[in-house]
């Protein structure tokens, strides 16, 4: 019955629906009523195989003693937080990397007993045999989301492992190939790339590499570059940094290179019914992109915000917060309902209900006002690279309304993989 149901459905927008639909109801109706969270991230560890080379994770994990291992939430913690839950929210397990954990696949049945279905983020390296068999005979999973950074030559440098890419492509193709042979439709399997000027000429060649795998998806995110998306551990008060701008992303992303990449993607998206590919933050045309890129991103390019309505993360010590790192409780201090219903909580809430702030710009919860559709048909005009269309002019001042500042000393941009988020 399940896979007749998804024949017919795409997942991913029936899901964007949902969230949508409820985020909207959850606004309207708070404070005089606090709906549950309708998706729950746990990372279940920050330990990870690899040492990638933007990992704030890692630096976390050395820095704070509260992540290492001795410190993690336990199944039976994470398995009683669960039955907190509805059985309307989603699930997902992401780290670090999942599979470092040992009893992860223990967690993983007992979310199956429960009758709770998950999705799960991994780095595809430890995605053996008996974890593809796990995945699509024995529990519930929805979705497996995997990381690839560009070819061959580009993933490895990032991870800092030699034929971390060749194992991880491996390790998908063999989990793609026997959910065929089982004839099934779930897991849903979705390639995420993080785009950076180390792979946005290689962006065809990543699709192509999907449709080889055979993944359902393609989901590109946009580099983030906010310092309350990129830290850990979470700030234990909410202050005046929640105004601060991000960092403007590194100039090394060539504009027309970018464009003509991106126009080419979606030509090929629109004759392909898979993978079909979306963007983290939401956006439905090249041009939204190509803005953000060229620090030229503006507050008022996106809808207004519902995630503190739906979303909240649990790190791997018990520490809950929502999109940015702002500790808003402890699930080892009282239940995950008492910190979502929480002073802190509804303080952040309503300043979000006020509009987006400055350190929202970046965030894969963002929606892009309407643009250019996703199942658009026809002919699209390429640019040849270095025809740039949105040049790198200053961007917009602080003092501009919604503007993304420049800041007078770039930083080197962050990256963030959990993209997971």
């Amino acid at each position: 019955m399940v896979n007749r149901i998804i024949r017919k459905v795409d997942l991913s927008t029936a899901h964007r629906r949902v969230v949508d639909g409820y985020g909207a109801v959850a606004k309207a109706v708070h404070p005089r009523v606090t709906l549950p969270p309708l998706r729950v991230t746990f990372e279940v560890t920050y330990r990870c195989n690899l040492a990638c080379s933007f990992c704030f994770q890692e630096v976390a994990r050395e820095e704070s003693p509260e992540f290492r291992k001795q410190y993690e939430l336990s199944n039976d913690e994470i398995s009683s937080i669960v039955d907190e839950l509805p059985k309307t929210s989603f699930v997902t397990l992401n780290g670090g990397e999942v599979f470092v954990r040992k009893d992860f696949p223990e967690l993983l049945a007992r979310l199956t007993e429960r009758g709770r279905a998950f999705n799960l983020v991994t780095n595809g390296t430890m995605l053996f045999e008996d974890k593809a068999k796990l995945l699509v005979d024995e529990v519930k999973a929805l979705s497996v989301g995997f990381s690839i950074d560009g070819v061959a030559e580009t993933h490895d440098r990032i991870r800092k492992l030699p034929k971390a890419f060749d194992r991880t492509v491996e390790n998908l193709t063999r989990l793609a190939e026997y959910r065929n042979r089982r004839n099934a439709k779930l897991p849903v399997l979705d390639m995420k790339t993080v785009m950076t000027g180390e792979n946005i000429g290689q962006l065809i060649e990543l699709y192509e590499l999907a449709r080889k795998i055979g993944v359902d998806y393609f989901t590109l995110s946009c580099l983030r570059t906010s310092d309350l998306i990129l830290s850990l551990p979470c700030r234990e008060e909410m202050d005046e940094s929640i105004y601060t701008y991000p960092r403007p992303i590194a100039d090394d992303v060539d504009l027309g290179v970018f464009e003509a990449q991106l126009r080419r993607l979606f030509a090929l998206a629109a004759r392909n019914d898979r993978p079909k590919l979306r963007f983290y933050p939401t956006y439905s045309n090249v041009e939204g992109i190509l803005k953000y890129y060229a620090n030229r991103g503006s507050l008022d390019d996106y809808e207004p915000c519902d995630a503190p309505w739906t979303n909240i993360r649990i790190a791997p010590n018990g520490d809950v917060y929502p999109c940015l790192a702002y500790k808003m409780g402890s699930v080892r201090d009282g239940s995950l309902m008492a910190s979502w219903k929480g002073q802190r909580m509804n303080r952040f809430r309503e300043i979000l209900r006020d509009g987006l702030v400055p350190s929202c710009v970046g965030c894969c919860f963002l929606k892009a006002k309407a643009g250019i559709p996703f199942d658009v048909r026809g002919e699209l005009e390429f640019a040849e690279p270095g025809q740039e269309r949105i040049s790198r002019e200053a961007p917009i001042g602080a003092g501009s309304a919604g503007g993304v500042a420049a800041d007078p000393v770039a930083g080197q941009s962050a990256m963030d993989n959990s993209q997971a988020r």
